[in-house]
């Protein structure tokens, strides 16, 4: 222990000797990065780096501008120390501390704050008055915690929180591959005219909106713009708008845009079909066809929204629902419309046609034939079993015409015969 604290000492002496004037100021901000950092509550590990960036590597701190290069190496080199130190804290943290409860919030609450401090020397490389020097030191350190990052993405895999806000390095290194494949597939799909403008219109514009997020954006967020990208980019895929619907609808992109333009599809396939019930015979196929695609799990262009299929599922249900309705409504009417105009007869269907026959066969309607005679009249006429008659079944009646069928009929045309004598 002694000769551990000799050695502090010394590097604390030999730094002193190079900060001149300054020596006391630079002994306090060095201090903390020597000495030993208890691990018992979750941020502390993290300590060391947090004061460092925070304080002694801020370009508003003067003294930072007047180490010499010496000492700026002993902090790459202590930087990278505290890498292979936080290692060992975070496994030790995880396995070997039964204190730390919550394994899961140790580890995301560590990964949350190196992100912070990423960002920090970040900002920091954008100062006018960083020279060569300084920033070697914010690029050195920036790997050293980068490394970290990384190493707690693989060993802490099922703990990582993949809706943390990725590191602007991270996010800058992202968005220039993504720009490279971005204008591979803008070329693609403007040289190929059997995908729709407006389609490709949806893709660029998600793109855009994603390259200028100010705010940076999550890493699942990243995973997705890339997956996707990947994806579209993927053999065959740009050949035809059926093939990139089905990389849509598997990487769930349910973009307001791309929705409204789904819906406008469907309208579209269904307008030039001419009754109710192909309408909905098509909106279901196109459902069914829909629902038996692929989809990947846990992938959502926007996490707040339901999901693309849910949305047109939803939306195609109430459609079908609506035209439905009209459809009773439709049919109501046109019962409604028999109701007004049937006529109700005490004959069954053979005495029907057989009033029919006899009319035409007496040249009641010189113009007509009993069959068109029935067209015209067999639906608005009803009996106590029957509302309304189809011409075929009144033809098939002539079948049922017996003896009893002919005696109703003459008997109700001799009474006809006699009250016609007996009005004045």
């Amino acid at each position: 222990m002694n000769s551990n604290n000799n050695t502090v000492n010394q590097r604390l002496e030999r730094d002193a000797n190079y900060t001149g004037i300054e020596s006391r100021y630079f002994l306090a901000l060095r201090k903390s990065w020597y000495t030993d950092t208890k691990t018992n509550s979750m941020p502390v590990i993290l300590d060391t780096w947090n004061k460092l960036i925070g304080t002694t590597f801020n370009p508003s701190n003067p003294v930072l501008f007047t180490l010499p290069n010496e000492s700026l190496q002993t902090f790459i080199n202590q930087s990278e120390e505290e890498q292979e130190k936080v290692r060992a804290l975070l496994i030790e943290g995880v396995i070997d501390k039964p204190i730390i409860r919550d394994k899961k919030q140790y580890i995301q609450v560590n990964q949350a704050i190196i992100i912070r401090l990423l960002d920090k020397i970040h900002s920091y490389k954008h100062c006018p008055k960083v020279n060569g020097k300084i920033l070697f030191l914010y690029n050195s350190v920036s790997e050293h915690l980068e490394n970290t990052l990384d190493f707690i993405e693989d060993f802490f895999s099922n703990y990582f929180d993949r809706n943390e806000k990725a590191p602007a390095t991270y996010f800058n290194i992202s968005i220039k591959e993504l720009c490279k494949q971005f204008e591979i597939l803008t070329k693609a799909l403007q040289s190929n005219n059997n995908i729709d403008h407006q389609l490709e219109n949806i893709l660029t514009n998600n793109f855009n909106r994603f390259y200028i997020k100010t705010s940076g954006a999550t890493y699942n967020e990243l995973i997705y713009q890339k997956e996707l990208m990947d994806e579209l980019l993927s053999d065959n895929v740009l050949e035809s708008e059926l093939s990139i619907r089905e990389v849509l609808f598997y990487f769930n992109f349910n973009d307001d845009d791309y929705l409204a333009y789904l819906y406008e599809r469907l309208k579209g396939l269904t307008e030039i079909l001419p009754g109710k019930k192909e309408k909905i015979s098509k909106l279901l196929f196109e459902q069914k066809t829909m629902n038996q695609l692929a989809t990947k799990p846990n992938r959502y262009l926007s996490s707040g929204m339901p999901s693309l299929k849910e949305q047109i599922n939803h939306w195609i249900e109430e459609e079908v629902k609506f035209l439905k309705f009209e459809t009773a409504q439709d049919l109501r009417k046109i019962e409604l419309n028999k109701r007004e105009y049937n006529v109700h007869v005490i004959f069954k269907g053979a005495e029907i046609y057989l009033l029919h026959k006899a009319f035409i066969d007496a040249g009641g309607a010189p113009t007509e034939t009993y069959k068109s005679l029935l067209e015209k009249t067999s639906s608005n006429i009803s009996n106590k079993n029957q509302k309304g008659f189809s011409t075929e079944s009144l033809q098939k009646a002539s079948d049922k015409v017996n003896p009893e069928s002919k005696e109703n009929i003459k008997r109700f045309l001799q009474r006809m015969i006699r009250n016609i004598d007996s009005y004045d």
